[in-house]
């Protein structure tokens, strides 16, 4: 529902000018460490943000995007490393059972159609190894507090140079029409649900429409694609918070050893 936006140029740059794990990242790979070390797919890839990290610890890595400019941006940045366009709702040319780890980071799920994000779960857990993990964040259904957000607006930082001032102030104003505009072409697909939200926020100026999940219910359809042994992981890194007020929320799931009981 998304991938026009994930090919225009701005958010492309963005992306690929990002290098930083979030210290929820560290922690989340930190409680599957021995498995970063074996075979990984990074889904979403972006422009490469997570694969400096990766590559050099991995003893296979593969990346893959929906879109074909960030895998552009990504094979600029690191030309020898195996990335391609992919779908995380089928992983289509990915063999069962292929991988120790999957990797879906930035709340890539949220921009998939809610009523999809089972399939993409189900394709996770067709591409593990038995015993193997899935790693990824999705937004925070709790703390939009039951209203959507409002149209937001471009912010002018002031300077006493008046010409620079004049730029700036230009600016803000095609930011604040791009932001309207983008607002009125998306508006009615906004949803607000018990469990889940579909929503206009103010990233890239409102050109994306962005799940939001209560992270109990996330938690339970992990359980229902299989997974066990779910751990929720908030912004500085805490394992499953006793209050879930951050806005991302990290979560770590493995895929059960072969033999493995599995409650039904």
């Amino acid at each position: 529902m998304n991938s026009d936006a994930y090919r225009t140029a701005a958010v492309v740059r963005d992306f690929a000018s990002r290098s930083a794990l979030t210290p929820a990242e560290v922690a989340a790979l930190g409680e599957v460490w021995p498995l970063v070390r074996g075979d990984v797919l990074d889904v979403g890839v972006g422009g490469g943000r997570t694969t400096g990290y990766l590559l050099g610890v991995a003893r296979s890595y593969r990346a893959l995007d929906i879109s074909d400019a960030m895998i552009a941006a990504c094979r600029n940045r690191f030309p020898d490393v195996d990335t391609h366009i992919g779908d995380a709702r089928t992983l289509e040319g990915h063999e069962n059972g292929s991988y120790d780890l999957v990797l879906f980071s930035f709340n890539g799920i949220d921009y998939v159609e809610f009523h999809e994000r089972a399939s993409v779960l189900a394709a996770f857990m067709r591409v593990l190894r038995p015993g193997g993990a899935l790693v990824y964040s999705s937004h925070n259904l709790r703390v939009l507090g039951g209203r959507l957000p409002p149209l937001s607006r471009a912010h002018v930082l002031r300077t006493a140079n008046p010409l620079r001032l004049a730029v700036r102030v230009g600016r803000a104003i095609a930011s604040s029409a791009r932001r309207a505009r983008n607002r009125r072409r998306l508006a009615h697909r906004q949803v607000m649900g018990e469990s889940f939200a579909v929503v206009n926020d103010e990233a890239y100026e409102h050109s994306l429409l962005t799940v939001y999940v209560d992270p109990d219910h996330e938690r339970a359809s992990l359980n229902a694609a299989g997974f066990t042994d779910v751990t929720a992981i908030d912004l500085v890194g805490r394992r499953n918070p006793a209050a879930f007020d951050d806005p991302w929320i990290y979560y770590v799931a493995r895929k059960p050893a072969a033999g493995a009981f599995v409650p039904a």
